[in-house]
């Protein structure tokens, strides 16, 4: 098994055959990493399965089996044209949707750093930031896709400073 990723590895643009703990991986472009196994009493059949982040557990698993008897050219074939279109693009909405929840996560902290008496409810997709000064008060939902901004009642500094740290924050 360890002699036949490397293999495969040379017939797959961009990847490269490491092993971690005993198990073989293919590591790709963009994150991407598959591990190879043998499939359990069948030594000329081997499982190839898409890893990703341990923060992506929603994610569906890409997994193929492979005969080895007709190369590793054959099995890197059929990784690329069976597991990687799939695997790929997952790998990719995840990168995109981390991208995103981190830019939601740190326009939060910051409006919440910028008004006192805030409470924070947040969930996958969205923050709702709720806070009250004086006769003032506001709410702010801070989505992956838009921020919807309700302010009551509040002096024109403290709408300017709130207007900036958004503005900062979406360059």
């Amino acid at each position: 098994m360890n002699d036949l990723v490397p293999q495969i590895a040379s017939h797959l643009n961009g990847f490269v055959a490491q092993t971690f703990w005993g198990t073989p991986y293919l590591m790709g472009p963009d994150g991407a990493r598959l591990a190879v196994h043998p499939l359990m009493g069948r030594t000329e059949w081997i499982v190839v399965t898409g890893i990703y982040p341990a923060e992506s557990p929603d994610l569906r698993r890409h997994s193929i089996i492979v005969t080895t008897t007709r190369g590793p050219k054959h099995v890197a074939k059929k990784i690329g044209r069976r597991l990687l279109p799939k695997y790929l693009r997952d790998v990719k909405h995840q990168r995109a949707r981390t991208a995103r929840h981190a830019e939601r996560t740190d326009l939060v902290e910051t409006l919440a750093a910028l008004l006192p008496g805030n409470t924070v409810s947040a969930a996958d997709r969205e923050a709702v930031i709720r806070w009250r000064l004086g006769s003032a008060y506001g709410v702010f939902e801070v989505r992956d896709h838009a921020t919807s901004i309700e302010i009551r009642n509040a002096d024109r500094e403290l709408a300017e400073r709130v207007a900036y740290a958004i503005n900062q924050r979406s360059t």
